[in-house]
């Protein structure tokens, strides 16, 4: 369901692995946070280290799976008691579908820009079964959180025209820097950052994180970047 009855586009921090990134990313005022629960990513995180981070902050609860079995996800979904479940693999419409219907949950499917096959025409695949649609940017040797931009011209209409009333998030070397001119471009309900507010990999910097949110705030308002 898209949210954006106040104007407003909502941001994301994933990536998060400690109670003290949570705390991060709460004072920051993002709206929802995400942890790879899926092993051998840089980001990974076990369901009890996801269980603390969760803990420590009140932003909306989202896991991020990558070609996990759909038993396994909706498991791990109970456990930590997901808002969101991100499937960010190779998975079927019929997956999703069953994901979907097995919890009290939104999911989102990944689908990645630049890889050969229009991120319209496979946007229009999950349109019927996902409550949003992810645009990351696209990497033979990883299925996402490349940390790069893909190409913005045109992706955010012609996703929106694929996807009807389901959520468009982008994701994809978004910065502090940049973030206001993703939403202008790609007009999407929720911007996604991971390593773009990180002064080390895999900590999230406090000033970056606020200041990624501000940018996300304003132009989502209207408001014009300095």
């Amino acid at each position: 369901m898209n949210e954006r009855v106040d104007g407003l586009v909502r941001a994301k921090v994933c990536g998060v692995r400690t109670p003290r990134d949570a705390v991060v990313v709460e004072a920051a005022g993002a709206d929802f946070m995400g942890v790879i629960l899926s092993p051998g990513y840089s980001r990974s995180v076990g369901p009890e280290q996801a269980l603390a981070v969760f803990a420590a902050a009140r932003a909306r609860r989202v896991g991020v799976f990558v070609d996990e079995s759909a038993g396994a996800v909706v498991r791990t979904a109970q456990l930590l008691d997901l808002d969101v479940v991100q499937l960010g693999g190779s998975e079927t419409p019929e997956a999703v579908r069953e994901v979907g219907g097995a919890g009290d949950w939104a999911v989102w499917k990944t689908l990645h820009a630049d890889s050969g096959v229009s991120v319209a025409a496979a946007a229009r695949r999950f349109a019927a079964v996902a409550d949003g649609i992810l645009v990351d940017s696209w990497d033979p040797r990883r299925p996402g959180g490349t940390g790069r931009a893909f190409s913005w011209a045109g992706v955010g209409r012609e996703v929106r025209a694929a996807i009807g009333s389901a959520r468009f998030i982008a994701a994809g070397g978004m910065t502090p820097h940049n973030a206001g001119a993703a939403v202008a471009t790609l007009r999407p309900d929720v911007l996604d950052v991971s390593s773009g507010v990180e002064s080390v990999p895999g900590a999230k910097d406090p000033g970056r994180t606020r200041a990624f949110v501000r940018a996300v705030r304003l132009a989502g308002a209207g408001g014009q970047q300095q």
